[in-house]
């Protein structure tokens, strides 16, 4: 099984580009963990008191985790989707996060700017493009989710409602 970073701010930028693996790649089974980074804090307090389960992990939409099952359910070979907050800023830790998570390949477009979370966010895809890892990118031309924005929310709706 192929384990896949794709650095996100829950839009559906990252869909797009997970879909676009998902259709050019020949993987038979697929984990992907989106993540988000967040700079650590120099308070000794909050850092004494950080947990993996912070108030960030409230910041992942409803609506981007139902695409994600409605994604996992077109897909069979996805096996696992995740959502992880990276803590820290260096490539240092960024690698270690990596092997710990024991990541194949990381999953992104670098045209794409992502929205940052929180105030305290750091830019995801500088810290991807100085770390040396596997890394795939779609080609220029885009053959994901043709849906809009406001398409996916409705969607995302739906399904929420259906599975109530």
């Amino acid at each position: 099984m192929k384990k896949i970073l794709i650095p996100t701010d829950f839009s559906g930028q990252s869909l797009d580009i997970f879909t676009d693996y998902l259709l050019t790649s020949n993987e038979d089974e697929v984990s992907v963990l989106f993540f988000s980074a967040v700079k650590l804090s120099d308070s000794i307090t909050d850092l004494l008191l950080l947990s993996k389960r912070t108030k960030e992990i409230e910041l992942i939409p409803k609506s981007f985790e139902n695409y994600c099952k409605c994604i996992q359910k077109e897909f069979s070979r996805i096996k696992e989707v995740r959502f992880e907050y990276f803590y820290g800023n260096t490539i240092a830790l960024f690698r270690n996060f990596l092997d710990a998570n024991r990541i194949d390949e990381i999953v992104y477009d670098p045209s794409i700017e992502l929205q940052k979370i929180t105030k305290v966010s750091s830019n995801s895809i500088e810290m991807i493009e100085r770390c040396k890892w596997n890394k795939w990118t779609p080609s220029k031309r885009k053959i994901g989710s043709k849906m809009t924005e406001e398409e996916k929310a409705t969607y995302a709706q739906e399904l929420e409602k259906a599975l109530l």
